[in-house]
């Protein structure tokens, strides 16, 4: 992935370049979402574990750390 201010965004003939950028970018937001969960919604709902929106939202965010995790670790 290249950018130049002319053409924006641009992408590599080669499919494992584009690949190689998603991943990247998958890692980092497992990173976030894992920060995320762990600093803030998991001692929410520690705190609070009758907190439906605190349980909702520790529940989806799992399901998406658990996603990012899979894409980041496949193989092609």
């Amino acid at each position: 992935m290249t950018f130049n201010r002319r053409n924006g965004f641009q992408l590599s003939e080669e499919p494992e370049v584009w690949i190689a950028y998603e991943r990247a970018i998958f890692e980092a937001e497992l990173h976030r979402i894992t920060n995320f969960i762990t600093g803030i919604v998991a001692p929410h709902t520690k705190r609070t574990p009758k907190d439906e929106w605190a349980r909702l939202v520790l529940e989806q965010l799992g399901g998406v750390k658990a996603t990012l995790e899979v894409l980041t670790r496949m193989e092609r």
